[in-house]
């Protein structure tokens, strides 16, 4: 028996749970492409922005390649202060970091949610099913109980239950990854501002001087 008929006999909310799987997969493979472009636009201004020595070849440096970067995004907040207060500085630089990570999450909440209600859309489908199984054994009580249909209805009321834990499984397993690959880039992202707030004080001071 193919995929498809199993995905028939299962009857409506199997059609939800592909709807769901599709939708999931859709996320995660931009979720993916959108974080490796974004770890890629880090290390690129990382990379550029440790070969300079001065504060103005480093503002220039941003200018160039911080748009695309979130950590070039809160390193503006750093770089192009229009204040001298440390606290003033790493507020608005935290400020703007939790937007950056706001905006790197959207999309994530909807894969936790699926991850949920997947399973549970395949319990109630084999609830519906054995209700309707059991409907069927009171109708033909007085002719006797066919116990291959039985069964059959049984079996075929159980595919949602298997449809939904294989849907709410995978997509839990690609959540979670994504969530790890997420908290690496901000690691990296906030030991790079204080990296970067070290180095910028240090050449502030040294052009005072």
């Amino acid at each position: 028996m193919s995929v498809l008929s199993l995905i028939v006999r299962g009857g409506i909310l199997m059609y939800v749970l592909m709807v769901i799987s599709v939708i999931a997969l859709g996320i995660v493979i931009e979720k993916y492409r959108q974080l490796k472009k974004v770890k890629a636009a880090n290390h690129k201004l990382q990379n550029a922005l440790g070969q300079q020595d001065k504060l103005d070849n480093m503002r220039s440096v941003l200018q160039i390649h911080g748009e695309q970067s979130p950590l070039g995004v809160m390193l503006d907040k750093l770089l192009n202060s229009k204040t001298d207060n440390p606290d003033l500085i790493n507020q608005s630089m935290e400020s703007t970091a939790n937007l950056q990570l706001h905006e790197l999450e959207r999309g994530m909440g909807w894969l936790s949610t699926f991850a949920a209600i997947a399973p549970l859309i395949g319990f109630l489908g084999t609830v519906i099913g054995m209700v309707k199984v059991f409907m069927n054994i009171q109708g033909n009580s007085q002719s006797g109980v066919d116990i291959s249909m039985l069964a059959g209805g049984i079996w075929e009321a159980l595919l949602t239950t298997i449809g939904g834990l294989i849907v709410g499984i995978v997509v839990i397993i690609f959540y979670n990854d994504l969530v790890q690959y997420l908290e690496n880039i901000v690691k990296d992202m906030q030991d790079s501002a204080v990296e970067y707030t070290i180095k910028y004080q240090n050449l502030k001071s040294q052009a005072k001087q």
